[in-house]
């Protein structure tokens, strides 16, 4: 048989072919050839940041309100409500969530549970978290501030107006325009700024300007306070067990109440819970609570006729005169706290301000007016000094002691600023999305790991473009600046 019709070695033929030639075409299913692509895509105008960011902010926001929605729909059919009621209960409910007061038959009711509010900012602070784990540019956050301002805003300023219209029917009244419109907004932004992480918040301090020892030291002040808050609930839910037989004594004085009115007084202490943690801590800092025209403290106490709600038990009829040794409480909370730290005096300064900043809000959150009984609470201004002194007395003291006996501890790293280092080596690094594997021949297996061997040189093109999006770090906030 001639060279011309015998069929060539395969050893020959690898030989004469060319390395491109060998590749056979890959062969790609169909559902592979369907599926879409899940490379993330990057918004570079403020109207795709927007809609971006929009299922982030507006779907918490819809849930609550279908949720609320829902709730006063089943309550006015179990009870035998009226419909036309319904906008108006929607709207209050609204309200009550986030801690606005809200006035019903003349009667105003200020001290709004803190429980529902608790829970509407964590929902935001997780949806943030979420849209903020991947990097982001100050255009990011100039888009998912605005959703979180804009989505309340609008939702308080229709609540508003229908329980303005539904006024002239029923015996309801709206409550004040700075309350009903800038409270729940508030509540959505403490969500967000707590949603927000601390590598984050240290890139945009380096962007402001603000020193980074701040973010330090301002998360270092809400852990203080949730440690003396979860104290003080301690101690409150103590006094609350020695006060138990008062309970039914409370309740037996509003024979009217029934089976349903005691168990709805039971779920409303539930929900007032933040509430008493707070006014205890008020009290263990050597604050006065006020109930009408009554006061109680850890040096004595004027008891008038309490409400019939359960958690009011815990205040002792009279104050024992050894009661302000429970001062202890909050002061080792504080020292415990403080004393395995390095502070500085600017710190103890921020430190001391945060604390007094968190005791004013808290204090203004907790009480209110309670009808006939007025103010029920702690006093904010007194409240804010007596925790601004309690926080930056002791780390003072702590700063001065830690300055005079260890002064070789300031070359020593601090424990809070671990996060910052790790922020410049990880907010750039971006792995690039893994693309759907595909069917391959037997015979293009061993060049399966070429096209990896490409992909960084795609990615080398794509990063300028990502770094025009502005990072919010120092070193790309010109570029941020341009765009």
């Amino acid at each position: 048989m001639s060279n011309k019709s015998s069929p060539p070695s395969r050893s020959s033929r690898s030989s004469r072919t060319s390395p491109s030639a060998r590749r056979r075409p890959r062969t790609v299913r169909a559902a592979d050839a369907a599926r879409p692509d899940v490379s993330p895509v990057v918004p570079t105008t403020m109207k795709e940041r927007l809609r971006h960011y929009l299922p982030f902010i507006g779907v918490p926001n819809a849930v609550l309100v279908l949720g609320i929605a829902v709730l006063c729909l089943g309550t006015i059919l179990l009870t035998g409500g009226r419909p036309a009621a319904l906008p108006a209960a929607i709207a209050e409910t609204w309200f009550v969530a986030h801690g606005v007061p809200v006035t019903f038959d003349g009667v105003t009711l200020g001290a709004i549970p803190l429980l529902p509010a608790i829970g509407v900012a964590a929902l935001i602070a997780w949806r943030v978290r979420a849209a903020t784990k991947d990097r982001v540019s100050i255009l990011d956050l100039y888009a998912i501030a605005g959703l979180v301002i804009l989505i309340p805003f609008t939702l308080s300023a229709i609540a508003w107006f229908m329980v303005a219209d539904a006024s002239a029917v029923f015996p309801v009244t709206a409550p004040a325009v700075y309350k009903g419109l800038f409270v729940p907004v508030f509540i959505h932004l403490v969500g967000m700024a707590c949603g927000m992480s601390a590598k984050l918040w240290t890139a945009l301090c380096r962007r402001v300007g603000v020193p980074v020892e701040f973010v330090g030291i301002t998360g270092a002040t809400i852990r203080l306070s949730l440690r003396l808050l979860a104290a003080s609930g301690a101690f409150f839910l103590v006094l609350l067990a020695f006060g138990a037989p008062r309970i039914g004594e409370l309740l037996d004085s509003y024979p009217t109440l029934g089976a349903s009115g005691g168990a709805g007084l039971l779920f409303a202490s539930v929900l007032y819970l933040p509430n008493a943690a707070v006014n205890t801590l008020a009290v263990l800092m050597g604050t006065p609570l006020a109930i009408a025209e009554g006061s109680v403290s850890l040096f004595g106490a004027v008891v008038p006729p309490l409400p019939p709600m359960p958690l009011f038990a815990a205040i002792p009829g009279e104050v024992a005169v050894w009661a302000p040794v429970f001062l202890i409480v909050p002061a080792g909370v504080i020292i415990h706290f403080f004393i395995r730290r390095r502070l500085s005096g600017f710190e103890v300064v921020i430190a001391a301000a945060w604390a007094a900043v968190l005791a004013l809000i808290s204090a203004l959150l907790a009480g209110g007016q309670v009808g006939a009984y007025g103010w029920i609470g702690p006093s904010p201004w007194a409240f804010t000094l007596a925790a601004g002194a309690w926080v930056g007395g002791i780390a003072a003291i702590a700063w001065i002691i830690a300055t005079f006996t260890r002064p070789k501890v300031e070359e020593e790293p601090d424990a809070e600023p671990e996060e910052e280092e790790d922020l410049e080596a990880e907010e750039p690094a971006e792995e690039p999305a893994e693309e759907p594997e595909t069917e391959q021949t037997d015979e293009a297996d061993e060049e399966a790991d070429e096209p990896a061997e490409e992909e960084p040189e795609a990615d080398s093109e794509e990063e300028p473009e990502e770094d025009a999006e502005a990072s919010i770090s120092a070193e790309e906030g010109t570029q941020e600046d341009k765009g």
